[in-house]
């Protein structure tokens, strides 16, 4: 499954309770997969959270 969603988007896995719908299946992204979440990710708001995803993100693009 080839991951092109830009930085910023919403997953389209993403369930109206932001929930991941593909959640412990094996279509699920390796790179998903493999996140492991901690209080640093989250930030102070939302968009703390969402700037610290753009640049997971972008550091871990395909070149």
């Amino acid at each position: 499954m080839p991951l092109s969603k830009p930085a910023g988007v919403r997953c389209v896995q993403l369930t109206d309770d932001n929930r991941c719908a593909i959640f412990g299946r094996p279509e699920r992204p390796p790179v998903c997969a493999g996140l492991r979440a901690e209080a640093a990710m989250c930030g102070d708001d939302r968009m703390q959270a969402l700037a610290y995803l753009a640049a997971l993100e972008a550091a871990t693009r395909a070149v």
